[in-house]
């Protein structure tokens, strides 16, 4: 992947720079900007017009009307990222974390999704070379390699992009076929913590209509915690085949298989909640590294009393791995006709694999899951540049789940095995009309049809001291019955069946070696009297049915040539769901309204980019993942549409080429998040939320249920402001040059998590990358030495609440540093 500087380019490069889409960003230091040849004169320089697809034609990023960031291949090799969870190193209004196995959280100027749960819908849609991807598990399988570009999208695409679009879309775009030649790169790297990262591709042409692309990439590296967690175990191969029988036709069909192994995501025990003294917050004293499965995060896992045992907790034994296999086929055939381009994407992607995990920090988490997908678009877009342009197109998805899942609380053995099917049709229309040669109006609707169905149950086994439910809830009744003594209550292991939970009582004399599963609800008691344990189950067998019309409005002025002003407003939603949770098998879609206006200019003959953007987003019937208590008294994790927020704020990006050798950039986002509405109704044991609250006078369980209004409170993953500065020196040495880069990032303090409990504050931070690369100016070959993270400063990147009164963090990586070697042919 060919790295260009700016320098004099002749006119037949500047063409080959755009067919490549040789993709810079507004979001990274501007080690992406090149010259744009004769446009400014055999001597001059500017910063590089960019191509992207974005809202399904090509066209300049200065030119597209959206709030968008895009990041070549090459800026993502260069800045360390291997996955989408990295691009938040990129991109200040992304946040992507994981809360234990494959799932992960995507947030975007504060919308998206906080959930473990793989049946719970995405806010931010996110596609793989135009394949949309219905599961978040894509975020964590998406390896990054051998890329044309990443394209972000800020804002609801309820249009072009549909349902789960409410907050924004990410794009990932492979390097295609090229005919015109064999080519290819190897990169290979290594440094701290055993990173070693290799990636290539090479591009074969077949004759003179046809080609082939093949790329790898292997990525390894040790755990930054003492238990081994937060490592990385990354395989992935790509193929494509490219055929263009005429000028009118081309076909391209792809293969891809990605591996993840490793121990997956951990976290540390920062601390725990004090409930006998109003909830204060007692530090751990435990490093930011401990992890959870280490002797002194074991030792400290013994003093943490847990409900409704009230016992101790026992030592995390098991062990940590994930083994998760990402497959996808697709296809786009494009036909371009006198009505314009009729393009048709196909796609099927398969993931399957399990995990244990041990976040959030009950005992363990073990997530079995296999998802299919297939998904068709068809879509025609007009030619361009008459007085009404147009795209128009159908597309259909359908996807089935099959999910055994265990949430280990010791006390509480939460089961959850279930089918889950979605299926969703659309169809949809954008219209501009080119009123005069500067000023355009553009409207657009999408009609989604969406039908879910799951079938499934959820039995949890619950361990009560000194009886029955409600009896002797109380710490103090618990204690005299000895509960708290080891070895007086069952602990269960991390099962997956209720038949496996029978056996593993009867095996260890917990229970009479008579008992049996009658189904339903029962109450098992103990042999040595001290207590009982509760098995419930709860069948889910529903479907529900929606339907919905999104659409937008804009205007749009080209002030001066290189000057362009926008206002636009788009609607989006989310869809409901289904979902295993005792008492709220179902949940309603949430909407978003965005109005936003914006400006891109270019000035000093393309050396100076000046684009910003004022939004206000305003959030409804907002889905929201949390822990709560069922009317029986048992724990469960819902998800509930109790939020409503306004989100404003102003995004500004500048681009300087100082000099031919010297290139700064600047941005800069304000961000005012706050939920107008927010209500969390729970009872104990958990009710440990940083909000005001009142009695509803309704008990669960027989315990009295709180009703914490945080409504007032910023949006989570929400900072107020964030700054990134970048600069990127070039010092040309002959037949080389040397180039130095320092990239600097800082966010203001965000809350982590919708409790607003002490832990889940996150400081405002700042974090600084550096590098100083050895090129060969035409790009064949660099060497690059590397260091992030100069602060050395591990910073939260997902905060959780354990229902146990714990509070845990998992950190981002410490400083890292080592050299990249990189050769093109």
């Amino acid at each position: 992947m060919r790295r260009y500087r700016i320098m004099p380019l002749p006119h037949t490069m500047k063409t080959s720079l755009i067919r490549a889409a040789v993709a810079s960003t507004l979001m990274v230091a501007p080690t992406v900007w090149a010259q744009t040849g004769d446009a400014q004169g055999a001597g001059d320089f500017a910063l590089e017009e960019i191509v992207v697809t974005a809202q399904r034609r090509e066209e300049t990023m200065q030119r597209a009307a959206v709030a968008i960031d895009a990041a070549s291949g090459e800026t993502l090799i260069e800045a360390g990222i291997t996955n989408a969870a990295d691009l938040s190193k990129l991109v200040p209004a992304l946040t992507i974390n994981s809360g234990g196995g494959a799932n992960a959280s995507i947030f975007m100027r504060g919308v998206g999704t906080r959930t473990n749960n793989s049946y719970v819908d995405s806010a931010i849609a996110m596609s793989y070379d135009g394949v949309f991807m219905g599961r978040s598990s894509a975020a964590s399988g998406t390896a990054f390699y051998d890329l044309e570009r990443v394209e972000v999208l800020k804002g609801p695409q309820g249009i072009l992009y549909g349902r789960n679009a409410t907050g924004g879309a990410i794009n990932v775009l492979p390097a295609k076929p090229d005919m015109n030649g064999m080519g290819g790169y190897a990169m290979l790297s290594y440094g701290s913590y055993a990173d070693l990262q290799a990636q290539g591709a090479l591009n074969l042409p077949i004759g003179d209509t046809s080609a082939m692309r093949f790329a790898f990439t292997r990525n390894k590296h040790d755990g930054y915690n003492k238990d081994g967690t937060n490592d990385a175990d990354t395989l992935g191969f790509r193929a494509q085949y490219l055929i263009k029988p005429s000028n009118d036709l081309s076909i391209r069909i792809g293969a891809d298989y990605t591996k993840q192994g490793g121990l997956g995501p951990g976290s540390s025990y920062v601390g725990r909640y004090n409930a006998a003294t109003g909830y204060t917050f007692i530090p751990s004293g435990l490093p930011d590294n401990e992890g959870l499965v280490t002797p002194a995060a074991n030792a400290y896992r013994q003093t943490l009393l847990a409900a409704p045992g009230f016992g101790f907790l026992n030592p995390i034994t098991e062990a940590l791995y994930q083994d998760y296999k990402y497959t996808g086929i697709n296809a786009e055939i494009n036909l371009n006709t006198a009505l314009g381009t009729w393009t048709f994407i196909p796609g099927w992607r398969k993931s399957e694999g399990s995990s244990k995990f041990d976040m959030p920090a009950f005992n363990l988490g073990w997530v079995q899951d296999t998802n299919t997908q297939t998904s068709a678009e068809l879509r025609l877009t007009s030619p361009g540049g008459q007085r009404v342009d147009y795209i128009a197109g159908l597309y259909y998805f359908d996807e089935s789940s099959d999910s055994n899942n265990t949430y280990n609380q010791e006390f509480v053995l939460p089961l959850q095995l279930y089918t889950h099917d979605a299926s969703s049709s659309a169809a949809f229309g954008q219209l501009t009309f080119n009123a005069t040669n500067r000023f355009r109006l553009v409207g657009g609707a999408r009609y989604t049809y969406d039908k879910k169905f799951i079938d499934g149950a959820i039995d949890n086994f619950i361990v009560f001291c000194g009886g029955a439910p409600p009896a002797n809830l109380s710490p103090p009744a618990s204690f005299a019955n000895g509960c708290a003594v080891p070895g007086n209550l069952p602990h269960f292991p991390t099962l997956d069946t209720p038949a496996d939970a029978i056996a593993w009582l009867i095996a260890n004399n917990w229970v009479a070696p008579t008992t049996t599963l009658t189904g339903g609800n029962q109450n098992i008691a103990l042999l040595n009297g001290r207590g009982t344990v509760r098995r419930t189950n709860v069948p889910v067998t529903d479907s529900r049915t929606e339907s919905k019309v999104t659409w937008r409005v804009s205007a749009q002025y080209d002030v001066a040539q290189n000057s362009l002003l926008y206002a636009t407003y788009e609607t989006g939603y989310r869809a409901g769901g289904l979902q295993l949770a005792e008492g709220t098998p179902t949940y309603k879609p949430e909407y978003l309204n965005a109005a936003s206006i914006g400006s891109k200019n270019r000035f000093l003959n393309g050396k100076l980019q000046l684009n910003a953007e004022a939004f206000v987003w305003k959030y409804k019937d907002q889905q929201i993942n949390y822990f709560t208590q069922s009317a029986s008294g048992t724990l469960i994790n819902s998800t509930q549409n109790i939020g409503r927020a306004t989100n404003q704020g102003i995004d500004v990006d500048l681009l300087f080429a100082a000099t031919r050798t010297t290139q700064l950039s600047v941005r800069v986002q304000y961000l005012d998040a706050t939920y107008d509405d927010l209500h969390f109704i729970t009872a104990p044991p958990r009710d440990n939320f940083g909000c005001p609250f009142t009695f509803t006078g309704a008990l669960a369980g027989g315990q009295p249920v709180k009703d914490f209004n945080c409504s007032g409170m910023p949006s989570i993953y929400s900072p107020k402001y964030t700054v990134n500065l970048g600069i990127e020196q070039t010092f040309p040495l002959g037949s080389v040059d040397l180039v130095a880069s320092v990239y600097s990032t800082w966010r203001d303090k965000q809350w982590g998590s919708i409790e607003y409990t002490q832990h889940e504050l996150i400081d405002a931070y700042a974090k600084t990358d550096a590098s100083l690369a050895l090129r060969q100016p035409a790009g064949k070959w660099s060497v690059t030495a590397y260091a992030q993270n100069l602060e050395n400063k591990r910073r939260p990147i997902a905060v959780l609440a354990a229902p146990l009164g714990t509070g845990q963090t998992s950190f981002g990586a410490p400083a890292t540093y080592g050299v990249r070697l990189q050769a093109s042919f």
